[in-house]
């Protein structure tokens, strides 16, 4: 017997039901499902006689879906769903119209219930308003409802997460509780390195030491070979993977053929890229178990962190605290600054550095101008572009800014 098709018109009676679920596929099927359809009743309003609701009940769990919600997939209302039924002993098939329902769990079984006139009183004027928005509201403005209490809700989960940040800050060891700080003491109140301000020459001013241990010194020349050896192939390949700041590359390929000279300004370079890495370093970094490279030796390490970071350890010996305020950053450039100097023979360009510690020019030339440095200026051109060149220049005898006349100009 040949297959036949009769397609029935869609009626109150004959209506085919689609369903899915937001949470996946159920669990053994559909076969313990208890299901509920209902429509709507009112002739007189052509939209509401169109609603329909899909209810499902588990053991476990109740799941809602309606045609016409403002969370219904927008599909269903551009789409036309068929549901074709089999007999397979006649060969007949009835394909009848359908409705596509998005079932998501029902959460709120005991507040969307009816609720009776003493619990309906308990609830706010926006509450009541929320439920016939609900009921009977447009599209727009139950749109608008969700994205309110979507709102409230996120503002409600910072207020609990600001709670849970200041709880946790509160938490932290005082003053009174900590056991252990290091003594950091900064020899000026901009934390510049001890000077002789009657020096006669430039190279007494500052000495190495006071940047440099000896103990550091030493420790660096079992690694600065591979920089004293560099050529230009592998200067070029380091530029590439950036594996060197740009002002260390520029003076690789410059340095003294003597091996005594080579390897201290090696070390000198090699040590600038150190400090640039510790100015670098911000607060996720500070609280990793490796704060620092482990290709830099360990007394160096350990002296960077011990001269550039604080660290304080509470009394219970639980928490180790390690940060890098503000003046001690500004420490990290003056010192790297006059590195600089004493490997450029105190006339040191700007922009290498200013652009490897990303700052900007009119700040390193007040940190310059704070270690005794006049900044001078030098036109030059690097391809097609002409570009100004600042330049630290240290010269004696020393002249420092004055702060009070530089306030006093500000205010007037």
């Amino acid at each position: 017997m040949a297959a036949t098709i009769k397609y029935l018109p869609s009626t109150s009676k004959n209506e085919g039901i689609l369903a899915t679920f937001a949470n996946g596929r159920l669990k053994g099927g559909t076969d313990n499902i208890r299901f509920g359809y209902y429509r709507g009743k009112d002739e007189a309003d052509p939209k509401k006689s169109m609603k329909r609701t899909l209810v499902a009940e588990t053991d476990t769990m109740e799941y809602i879906g309606q045609n016409l919600d403002i969370q219904a997939p927008r599909t269903g209302r551009m789409c036309k769903y068929l549901v074709g039924i089999l007999d397979k002993d006649s060969g007949k098939m009835k394909v009848m119209d359908a409705q596509l329902f998005h079932m998501r769990p029902r959460f709120d079984k005991d507040e969307t219930d009816a609720p009776d006139k003493a619990e309906d009183k308990e609830l706010s004027f926006m509450e009541k308003n929320d439920l016939l928005t609900k009921a009977f509201g447009s599209n727009k403005k139950r749109k608008a409802m969700d994205s309110r209490i979507r709102n409230q809700i996120k503002g409600e989960a910072l207020e609990v997460a600001v709670g849970a940040a200041v709880d946790h800050t509160l938490s932290l060891p005082t003053a009174a509780q900590v056991t252990s700080v290091p003594k950091i003491v900064d020899d000026s109140p901009s934390g510049i390195p001890p000077f002789d301000k009657d020096a006669s020459k430039p190279e007494d001013v500052y000495k190495l030491d006071d940047i440099i241990s000896p103990a550091e010194m030493e420790a660096l020349h079992h690694v600065v070979k591979p920089l004293m050896n560099a050529t230009k192939e592998q200067i070029a390949q380091w530029k590439k993977d950036e594996v060197y700041p740009g002002y260390v590359l520029q003076h690789l390929s410059v340095l003294p053929i003597q091996e005594a000279a080579r390897s201290k300004k090696a070390r000198l370079l090699l040590y600038t890229s150190y400090l640039i890495k510790t100015y670098m370093l911000r607060a996720p970094d500070l609280k990793r178990k490796d704060i620092l490279p482990q290709d830099i030796p360990e007394t160096v390490r350990r002296a960077l962190l011990d001269k550039y970071t604080l660290k304080a350890t509470s009394s219970d010996g639980r928490k180790t605290v390690r940060c890098m305020p503000a003046r001690l950053k500004d420490k990290v450039v003056s010192y790297m600054l006059v590195l600089g100097l004493i490997i450029d023979e105190f006339n040191l360009e700007l922009t290498a550095l200013q652009k490897d510690i990303k700052m900007g020019q009119a700040r390193i030339i007040q940190h310059s101008r704070s270690l005794g440095c006049k900044v001078t200026s030098q036109k030059a051109t690097i391809g097609l572009q002409k570009i100004e060149q600042k330049f630290a220049v240290l010269e004696t005898p020393l002249t420092f800014p004055d702060l009070k006349q530089r306030t006093t100009k500000k205010r007037t």
